[in-house]
């Protein structure tokens, strides 16, 4: 049910991400990024509103989060990884605040 949630909603372009000190256009690109690496992750099956939850976690963890402009694979990884985890129905945790 993957395919009822599209990535593109989620995606943002550099005016819309805030002031990073001239690094606007990095801060949107890893944050697409991570909103891909999300949606990627996801099983086909996956609960579309669930989905959603988790892509509507990942602004404000790195909204203000400097670790942004220093995004690689193994963090991205690591978020990924940690979000899954949250969501997980067996995790019994109300809301997801990781940083």
């Amino acid at each position: 049910m993957k395919e009822f949630v599209s990535v593109y909603t989620y995606l943002v372009e550099p005016h819309e991400v805030g002031e990073w000190e001239g690094e606007e256009a990095l801060a949107a690109e890893n944050l697409n990024r991570l909103y891909h690496a999300v949606y990627d992750a996801a099983d086909d099956d996956i609960e579309p509103g669930l989905l959603e939850e988790m892509l509507s976690a990942v602004w404000p963890h790195w909204q203000f989060n400097p670790q942004l402009l220093e995004l690689d694979d193994d963090l991205t990884d690591a978020f990924v990884e940690t979000l899954f985890s949250h969501f997980d129905p067996n995790a019994g945790q109300d809301e997801f605040d990781d940083h």
